[in-house]
C-alpha cells in the first residue's frame, strides 16, 4: 500500500499474523516428566517381579560392572553419536537402558531380607534425587559442580571402572568394590546437580534441547543411587542376621 510521498512499505519484512504459538509444555516439564515416566515404568516392573517367584542367581559383583559399563555406553551413544539421536534408534537405546537397569535392580531387590527395605530404599533415593535437583537449580553456582568438577569425576569414574574389572578378575578385594560403588554414587549426585543447572538455564554455554538425553541421564543416575542404597541395606541386613 503506497504511503504519502509515493514511497512503499518494504516488501522484505516478515508478515506476522497474531501472536506466536505458546509452547504448552516447558522444557523442564518435558525432562522431569519423562524422567518420572521412566521411573514409574521401572517401579511397576519391580512390583510385578517382587510378587513372582522368579529364581535369582547368587549375588555377583561382576554383574554390577557389566551393567554399569553397558548402560554408560548406551547413554554415550544416545548423546554423542548421530545414529543414537535418530528415530527409531534413540527409542531403542532408551528402551534397552530402562529395561536392563530395571531388571538389574530387580535382581538386587530379590536379595534383600525384608521387602520393607526396598520401600525405604526407594524413599531415600527419591529424596536424594529431589535434594540434588534443588541444589543444582537454586544454590549458588560456586558450590554447584561445574564443567571442571564433572570432567574430573567422569575421568576418575572411568579409571575406577577399569580397576573394578581388574579386581573382579584377578584380586577380588571387597574394599575396591565399595570404593567403586561410592565413586559412581558421587558422580551420579553431581550429574543430577549439573543436569539441573542446564534445565533451569544456569549453564549458558550448554545446549538444553536434548531433553531425551537429559531425561535418560537422570534416570541412569537414579538407578546408580538406588543400587548403592540397596547394596548398603543388603550388607546391613546380612551383618545383623549373622
Amino acid at each position: 500500500m503506497p504511503r504519502f510521498g509515493g514511497a512503499n512499505f518494504r516488501t522484505n519484512e516478515p508478515e506476522v499474523y497474531g501472536e506466536p504459538p505458546v509452547q504448552r509444555i516447558s522444557h523442564a516439564a518435558r525432562i522431569y516428566g519423562l524422567s518420572v515416566i521412566l521411573a514409574m515404568i521401572a517401579l511397576t516392573q519391580w512390583v510385578i517381579i517382587s510378587l513372582t517367584d522368579v529364581m535369582i542367581h547368587d549375588r555377583s559383583e561382576e554383574r554390577y560392572g557389566w551393567w554399569l559399563l553397558c548402560t554408560f555406553f548406551g547413554v554415550a551413544t544416545l548423546s554423542w553419536t548421530k545414529l543414537g539421536r535418530k528415530v527409531p534408534f534413540n527409542y531403542i537405546i532408551i528402551g534397552a537402558i530402562v529395561e536392563s537397569s530395571t531388571i538389574y535392580i530387580a535382581m538386587e531387590q530379590k536379595h534383600s531380607a525384608n521387602k520393607l527395605v526396598n520401600v525405604y530404599a526407594g524413599v531415600v533415593v527419591v529424596a536424594l534425587m529431589l535434594a540434588s535437583i534443588f541444589w543444582g537449580a537454586y544454590f549458588p553456582m560456586f558450590i554447584v559442580p561445574g564443567d571442571l568438577v564433572l570432567s574430573i569425576l567422569v575421568a576418575i569414574a572411568n579409571i575406577m571402572m577399569i580397576i573394578f574389572f581388574i579386581n573382579a578378575l584377578f584380586i577380588d578385594y571387597q574394599g575396591i568394590y565399595y570404593a567403586v560403588r561410592n565413586i559412581f554414587a558421587l558422580v551420579a549426585v553431581c550429574m543430577v546437580m549439573y543436569t539441573a543447572t542446564i534445565i533451569h538455564d544456569r549453564q549458558f554455554d550448554v545446549p538444553k534441547n536434548e531433553y531425551l538425553f537429559l531425561s535418560v541421564l537422570q534416570f541412569f543416575s537414579y538407578m546408580i543411587l538406588h543400587e548403592r542404597i540397596l547394596a548398603i541395606a543388603y550388607h546391613s541386613t546380612r551383618t545383623i542376621s549373622c
